[in-house]
């Protein structure tokens, strides 16, 4: 199976040291809770405040010696399960105390799969939670979480569910998000504004590595084994946009590509309400680009896709002050896609995975491409790319039908086929995934589709019958996993000796609900 790396209040907080402000917590809990461990296994524990921050000093004892004994290890404690029963903790500070009842299942049999073996608080809403990159010493989980006041609180869990550290985001902000894991073991986040946001990477050890700050709106990011992140950033107005590589261990940029603009120039012609005018003067604008996400590939290059247009109206001869006829106007159009494989030392190798090159009058209907967003590696050295073609009426202002594709490109930037997908509406899910055997799987709106990554042959379909689905992973057994808006659904594929035309569905195979430390 092809597998892809994917793909931080108070100084103290803030530089990840010990929480020494005790004695202004509101409240406090034994931490991990709902703890259930089995005769022989030593479990942690831990004393946390309101906000997740560790208190130092408690006194902990438990009520059955002959069930469990507990020992003070520095600031914890460790539990050591002698029989089976449900023991009472206790831990006492500064005249408080709090319990934690904790369950002792006999070592054999085993806990049966799925026992929860720890839960932890919420603090407040939960921005959300990812496994950590396996590093020595390192954390296992990554939780982000945001109180009533917009306070931003990062916690990094250890295996058994203690909490290593907690680190305070130093803004207020209500858009906030816990964006990925990096290799270093520790986490990327985006704070957002409105025309700005700003990128904190948290070491495994809790503390804030770097922060940058751009103008614009973040579109996408990966990293390369060599720790380099390279950041997409959009202006606002989405006439603009550039690559920033980041040393992810230092905070360094590499290096800053921009991407080329689009331009529109306007020749002799200006709109007015209805009408089209002749005049003397000509301008040039620039256009939207479209872009689409950008990944870094496990031969430590970076690729996105976009378009370049260069747009003429034009009606030289006109006589100034004229009414200028839809079929007098002449529309120059020079447009691309073009396809980046970004180098670790920012230099790129530009292909041109669709070009278009004439003049026709503006009266004639037009057709134009542009990249919708997925772009995947093929596993064969190239890449996948999703495609939109939309046809309009420019004078009439109508839109006709879009159709979409996967362009698969091979490793010389050659385009070895155009798939045709189903044609959607509503909001666009455009993600694909790879799976074992050369198959990729795309969606749209409530098709699911399974094809050769190397001929683009379809090999079958399955019908959500709702709109709005988005494939999650690629399975063993040659199907896959699908968002779709009610429940997680197992796709399973065909059997390979027959021609089936669709793929069976299995519903809630792995249900809706994520639970912590399950």
């Amino acid at each position: 199976m092809h597998a892809y790396a994917l793909a931080f209040v108070s100084t103290f907080a803030t530089l990840g040291l010990p929480w020494l402000g005790t004695e202004t917590s509101s409240d406090w809990r034994i931490s991990p809770e709902e703890i259930h461990i089995t005769v022989g296994e030593d479990r942690r524990l831990q004393v946390l405040d309101d906000l997740s921050r560790e208190l130092h000093g408690a006194i902990w004892s438990i009520d059955d010696p002959r069930l469990a004994e507990i020992h003070e290890d520095g600031d914890r404690a460790v539990l050591s399960a002698k029989a089976p029963g449900a023991a009472r903790v206790s831990a006492s500070w500064h005249g408080e105390i709090r319990f934690l009842e904790i369950d002792i299942a006999p070592a054999q049999p085993p806990q049966p799969q799925g026992t929860k073996r720890w839960s932890t608080h919420a603090i407040g809403r939960d921005l959300g939670d990812i496994p950590a990159v396996p590093t020595p010493d390192g954390i296992n989980l990554l939780m982000l979480e945001q109180t009533a006041d917009d306070a931003t609180w990062l916690r990094g869990i250890e295996e058994d569910g203690i909490q290593a550290w907690s680190w305070q985001l130093p803004e207020k902000t209500h858009d906030v998000e816990l964006i990925c894991g990096d290799w270093l073991g520790g986490a990327l986040l985006g704070a957002n504004r409105r025309d700005s946001y700003t990128l904190y990477t948290v070491g495994k050890d809790g503390k804030l590595r770097w922060q940058h700050t751009f103008a614009g709106r973040r579109k996408s990011q990966a990293y390369n084994l060599q720790h380099l992140v390279h950041v997409l950033t959009q202006s606002a107005d989405g006439l603009s946009a550039h690559i920033t590589a980041i040393d992810s261990a230092t905070g360094e940029v590499r290096f800053d590509l921009p991407i080329p603009a689009s331009h529109e120039q306007v020749r002799h012609v200006q709109r007015n309400t209805a009408r089209i005018l002749c005049v003397n003067n000509s301008s040039e604008a620039d256009t939207r680009v479209m872009l689409s996400r950008l990944f870094v590939n496990i031969d430590g290059f970076a690729y996105l896709a976009f378009t370049e247009n260069q747009w003429t109206l034009s009606s030289d001869g006109c006589r100034p002050g004229s009414t200028v006829a839809t079929q007098d106007v002449s529309f120059g159009r020079d447009e691309a896609i073009i396809l980046w494989q970004i180098h670790p030392d920012g230099t790129y190798r530009p292909t041109v995975i669709e070009q278009t090159k004439r003049v026709r009058p503006l009266s004639d209907p037009i057709s134009v491409a542009s990249p919708t967003g997925g772009l995947i590696p093929d596993g064969l050295g190239g890449v996948l790319v999703s495609v939109r073609l939309t046809h309009d009426d420019l004078v009439h202002g109508v839109h006709g039908p879009l159709d979409e594709f996967v362009y698969r490109l091979d490793e010389d930037g050659n385009v070895a086929y155009k798939l045709p997908l189903p044609r959607s509406d509503g909001p666009l899910e455009d993600e694909m995934v790879l799976g074992e055997n050369d198959r990729g799987f795309a969606t749209r709106g409530a098709i699911l589709v399974a094809f050769d990554v190397r001929n683009g042959k379809e090999l079958w379909r399955w019908n959500a019958s709702t709109s709005g689905i988005k494939v999650f992973a690629a399975l063993a057994n040659g199907g896959c996993l699908v968002q779709t808006p009610a429940a997680l659904v197992e796709v399973d594929g065909p059997d390979e000796s027959h021609e089936v035309l669709h793929g069976q569905a299995i519903v809630d195979w792995l249900g809706n609900i994520y639970r912590k430390g399950e």
